[in-house]
């Protein structure tokens, strides 16, 4: 997803009221070291900015701030952490706060202390899960994400009396509805290639039927009538797709009012809100039959989104990121680090965060949802949706499921699965009609119990040294 533009205008007067009046700290700051994956510039800039306004308010703390790209966070800790210069806070992916955890560098209570301190029950409980153990304990803080759902023409569907599409049922009956290729309408936007778009619209399917790729243990419980059924339903809900191999450009089609739903993430938030964002998607250079249309500023109004699917369970699909507080051994940075955690909490600096990727960060606090400051995002994207939807958009955040994460266990073979590309394939070998959904499901789960075999070999052979 392209990056945001960012602001971190809504501590200035703030600030500079502060620097006028502060009294120097006694003593040698208490330094905390916070490595993040925001490594964009402009998102450096309000990270650090963040930092700057807490040692104003705790003088007797040094944040540095350094950031880290994601691919690169895992090999880079283990690294600092050999050497004994570790970072005490981190931000990331979930998944992989949970994978640090488990080998043994996070503050588990550190993280249960910060939660409480912010208010466990602020939480919207999925995201809780999400970083959680089985015992329930967290090896981590939520701290913000984006939610899937399927995006759709509201006032299409008033006119044809069809109900939302939040279930298989009402998904494919609206699909069929409104599809008419003969007038440049289709039904339904999934991907039809082997890309992360294809993987991403199956996972959201998949879980909704309650699908596994691996148990907590490493088996592969894949191929199942569960995931045939799945790929199945994926290739019907294709027919009712724009031509063409697609992929997530095919929002082109939903910006120029030729289609009638979308899978995508609320990413999308601001391509239907502002017209700059918006100009790409509006012209004819990316698909044949699209000629360009003028941007239609009632597109948020006329557009709904269900955030959570229902096939035999009801799943939410999206990407959530944590705070990691990393063990130290020494209480006072330790103590800095929940510190500054609880702070990026504070309704202003977290709002002034979220603010950095609008659509792209939502908040994991439900009471956010509620806050004035919030919908002042600087482009005015919040303002065009309405509370109540996007109070609708943030429960995908309840039902939050994956691959990668199972009863409270991290499924690493998943996140190979996922590199490889093997769910694209098999949606790509079906779509084109070279195998089967039972065939293409089975060579998927062959593919998968290698990535299993291979990891085990790796994990046996580390163990034996």
């Amino acid at each position: 997803m392209p990056n945001r533009r960012s602001s971190h205008g809504r501590f200035v007067l703030l600030l500079a009221v502060i620097l006028l009046f502060r009294a120097g700290a006694a003593g040698a700051a208490t330094p905390v070291n916070f490595w993040t994956t925001e490594v964009a510039r402009d998102r450096q800039a309000v990270v650090e900015y963040l930092a700057k306004v807490f040692t104003i308010f705790n003088p007797d703390v040094e944040v540095h701030v350094t950031g880290v790209e994601e691919n690169a966070m895992a090999g880079t800790l283990e690294a600092a952490i050999r050497e004994g210069r570790g970072p005490d806070m981190i931000s990331c992916a979930s998944n992989l706060v949970v994978a640090f955890s488990n080998r043994g560098w996070m503050d588990r209570d550190g993280a249960a202390r910060v939660i409480d301190a912010v208010g466990r029950r602020r939480f919207f409980a999925g995201t809780l899960s999400r970083v959680s153990l089985p015992d329930g304990r967290p090896c981590g803080i939520p701290f913000n994400g984006w939610i899937q759902g399927v995006w759709y023409r509201k006032d299409w569907f008033e006119a044809a009396g069809l109900a939302p599409p939040d279930t298989w049922d009402a998904l494919l009956k609206a699909a069929r509805t409104l599809h008419d290729p003969a007038h440049g309408r289709y039904g339904v936007l999934v991907g039809t290639r082997n890309d992360a778009y294809a993987e991403q619209v199956f996972t959201h399917l998949a879980k909704s039927a309650g699908v596994r790729e691996f148990t907590p243990d490493g088996k592969v419980v894949f191929d199942s009538p569960a995931t045939v059924k799945t790929l199945e339903f994926y290739a019907e809900l294709a027919r009712y797709t724009p031509p063409g191999p697609q992929w997530w450009r095919g929002r082109d089609y939903y910006l120029q009012g030729r289609l009638a739903m979308m899978f995508y993430s609320t990413f999308i938030m601001d391509d239907l809100a502002v017209p700059s964002v918006a100009a790409d998607s509006l012209t004819g250079r990316n698909f044949a039959d699209l000629e360009g249309a003028p941007f239609d500023g009632l597109l948020p109004e006329k557009t709904g989104m269900v955030s959570s699917l229902t096939g035999i369970r009801t799943a939410g699909y999206g990407v959530l990121h944590a705070l990691g507080l990393v063990k130290s051994g020494d209480p006072a940075r330790s103590e800095a680090a929940r510190r500054f955690a609880r702070f990026l909490f504070r309704e202003d600096a977290y709002v002034t965060w979220l603010h950095m990727a609008p659509g792209g960060m939502m908040p994991v606090l439900q009471d956010i949802a509620a806050s004035p400051a919030f919908y002042r995002d600087p482009q005015g994207i919040f303002q065009k949706y309405r509370r109540k939807r996007l109070e609708s958009i943030l429960a995908g955040f309840d039902s939050l499921q994956s691959f990668e994460f199972e009863d409270g266990r991290l499924i690493p073979e998943a996140a190979q699965v996922s590199a490889q590309g093997i769910i694209g394939r098999m949606i790509e070998e079906t779509l084109s009609g070279r195998a089967a959904p039972e065939r293409a499901v089975h060579e998927a789960a062959g593919r998968m119990k290698a990535i299993a075999g291979r990891m085990k070999a790796i994990a046996g052979r580390q163990a034996a040294r």
